[in-house]
């Protein structure tokens, strides 16, 4: 075999591995969506994925590493947004007004949600189980609170009279907001009368919503 052949069967290999994680990953982030963690069996995720038991440990280990996996991949995107965003405010010289914190902080995860993957909507009715369910925090807060606090930070700076407890309260209601609406919005759609549409539909009234809580709480004596 030439090193050339050696080399394409090689890459072969490793493009079948990664098609096969993202399966494994993709069924896993399904059924814990729809079933919760301790409803969600290895076997049944192995089979979902069309994989045996033994592939499932290998691309993603007991079932408690799986489900840090899972939640993994869609946070390092929500964070190379927020974080690229974050950039574009301090570049401009001056402290960011507090709502484009919350617009920078929102929207990339309303446009995730708003492109139509079903991967993506099984993310947000998992989050949304996650974020009620305090146990899941020792294990899975370090994805999401080192952006937070950069963003909380910036909020300080916008505030510096508001006291930090207040404001990573304001801001862990804003994300619960901003999680609810993305989970489900059919109550909105009953009660208005109108199609539910898609979470960037929403992104002025979310803004405007979370913002008035965090300049209320932090404008407080």
């Amino acid at each position: 075999m030439t090193d050339k052949a050696a080399s394409t069967q090689t890459d072969g290999r490793i493009l079948r591995g990664e098609a096969t994680r993202e399966r494994v990953l993709d069924a896993a982030e399904r059924l814990f969506a729809a079933q919760g963690f301790d409803a969600t069996s290895i076997r049944r995720i192995a089979a979902e994925a069309g994989v045996t038991l033994g592939v499932v440990g290998f691309h993603g280990g007991a079932k408690q590493d799986l489900i840090r996996t899972v939640l993994e991949r869609r946070v390092e995107a929500l964070n190379s947004k927020r974080r690229a965003r974050l950039a574009e405010l301090r570049a401009a010289g001056s402290p960011p007004a507090l709502r484009d914190l919350v617009d920078a902080y929102l929207t990339p995860y309303l446009e995730y949600a708003s492109q139509g993957d079903p991967q993506w909507r099984a993310y947000a009715r998992l989050i949304a189980r996650i974020v009620s369910d305090d146990r899941w925090y020792p294990a899975v807060g370090g994805l999401y609170d080192p952006v937070a606090r950069e963003y909380l930070h910036a909020m300080q700076q916008a505030r510096p009279d508001a006291a930090q407890q207040e404001l990573a309260t304001a801001l862990t209601l804003t994300v619960a907001s901003m999680l609810s609406l993305v989970a489900s919005r059919a109550r909105i759609a009953g009660l208005s009368g109108r199609d539910a549409g898609s979470p960037m539909d929403y992104r002025d009234t979310l803004i405007t919503f979370c913002l008035g809580g965090i300049d209320a709480v932090s404008r407080a004596p």
